[in-house]
């Protein structure tokens, strides 16, 4: 599994900050389908879910 890019990482940062996956996507002006594949590649490799699914999102 390839490591994370600088838009992941944002991604990440956003989602922790606004803790809602459609607010995230509409800050960065991208799908929140594209919010959710980024999240769960992680999530994959660590094999546990980072964020709870909302509304609103929360850490796990």
């Amino acid at each position: 599994m390839r490591g994370w890019n600088g838009r992941d990482i944002e991604v990440f940062l956003v989602l922790a900050q606004e803790l809602h996956f459609a607010r995230t996507a509409q800050r960065l002006r991208v799908a929140p389908a594209s919010v959710s594949q980024t999240i769960k590649k992680p999530e994959r490799r660590f094999g546990a879910p980072l964020f709870t699914s909302g509304p609103p999102a929360g850490w796990t």
